[in-house]
């Protein structure tokens, strides 16, 4: 799908943004244990709270963490590029 216009998000109040690189196998180089099974939004690049926006020309994913806490792959053709990481915590009713 291409998105014509820029599009911001908006994290939850728990979300939690983190920064990491992409290994030579195409996977993230982020393991959290305690977010194991939890999903993150991923955007290629360093984004900044406060301009967490994309556009047609940006690549981001839906990842989910794994049970070890290792997030899911990228791609290998994003090996040595920074990730911005939104880790999604769900809101306690």
């Amino acid at each position: 799908m291409i998105i014509p216009c820029v599009m911001s998000l908006k994290p939850g109040k728990k979300d939690i943004i983190e920064y990491c690189t992409v290994d030579k196998r195409g996977y993230p180089v982020f393991r959290r244990v305690n977010f194991a099974g939890l999903q993150a939004t991923v955007i290629v690049g360093h984004r900044d709270l406060d301009n967490l926006s994309f556009n047609s020309e940006d690549k981001v994913f839906i990842c989910q963490f794994g049970p070890q806490g290792h997030l899911s792959s990228v791609g290998k053709d994003l090996e040595g590029q920074e990730l911005t990481v939104i880790v999604h915590i769900p809101e306690e009713n």
